[in-house]
């Protein structure tokens, strides 16, 4: 139960980074650069351009730019990859508890990493370090290091490929490594209840493998995929297929001031591996250092 809710966590942290106020000199939004020629946008301070393509969500809904320390918005999703990634000095760290498959006791475990390089001009590289062990069992007795490379290709859309368990220490031999390619594209819509629609998509082997094909340890690969709606500047809902199962939920920043994502949700929602829906609670907080 530990490794597959660990597989979970950087999804509740990521969320409250790439959604996090972008920082700029003007309040600058992506309908503002959709409106723009290409030598206008070759105007536009770089320091300005670079917030809007690395971290696009929160400039989509036109909500005013900040550079507070800790940053936070509501996700898009709960665990499934996403093309956008941290990059340089972007942190992030996240929890969370579920019950266990069969109805198992609750349990839970943390993850935190952060950002290398420019996913504008070049490439993005999100490092994680996730917790093997629970609360139950000994946080970081086992870790587990995953990595995701990637690169917005406009100022909406961003691609990338990743591995998680790329390897870990502390022993064991249930931590392969999942490799995957993904997708997401930001749809801006002011005018609608939903200022925002962030759709994710992509392909991988390992975790995200239908459970038979996991059990039976066949080498075949399986598609994943996540829609989120952001109705609210502090509040947003999903569905993500992780490959396995179906999880929906909120993702939601209680208090604006402190901005601390929380994500309930209820996994295994479409039963598929034989299991009945469970309930888990994630939190997430991005850094700009």
């Amino acid at each position: 139960m530990a490794l597959n809710f660990v597989k979970r966590l950087a999804g509740f942290a990521f969320v409250a980074m790439l959604a996090a106020p972008a920082a700029a000199q003007q309040p600058l939004t992506l309908d503002d650069l959709m409106k723009m020629t290409d030598e206008q946008i070759r105007q536009v301070p770089g320091d300005q351009l670079k917030q809007l393509l690395v971290f696009p969500t929160q400039q989509a809904s036109g909500l005013p730019a900040s550079q507070p320390f800790f940053r936070g918005a509501p996700g898009t999703s709960s665990g499934s990859p996403s093309g956008f990634g941290a990059a340089w000095r972007d942190g992030f760290v996240g929890g969370g508890s579920q019950q266990g498959r069969g109805g198992t006791d609750y349990d839970g475990s943390m993850a935190f990493g952060f950002g290398l390089g420019n996913a504008k001009d070049a490439v993005g590289l999100e490092v994680v370090v996730a917790s093997l062990g629970t609360f139950r069992s000994g946080l970081y007795e086992r870790s587990a290091f995953s990595f995701k490379a990637h690169h917005a290709v406009s100022a909406s859309a961003s691609i990338a490929l990743g591995v998680e368990n790329a390897f870990a220490t502390g022993g064991g031999d249930d931590t392969d490594p999942s490799v995957f390619v993904a997708g997401t594209r930001v749809l801006s819509f002011p005018e609608s209840p939903f200022k925002q629609v962030t759709i994710s998509g992509g392909i991988g082997n390992g975790r995200f493998r239908f459970q038979k094909d996991f059990e039976a340890d066949k080498k075949t690969i399986n598609f994943f995929g996540s829609v989120g709606a952001t109705f609210h500047e502090q509040a947003s809902a999903f569905a993500d297929w992780g490959g396995q199962d179906m999880t929906v939920g909120l993702s939601l920043v209680p208090i604006k001031a402190f901005p601390v994502i929380l994500t309930p949700a209820i996994a295994d929602l479409t039963g598929q591996n034989g299991n009945d829906p469970r309930f888990s609670l994630g939190f997430g907080i991005g850094m700009k250092f």
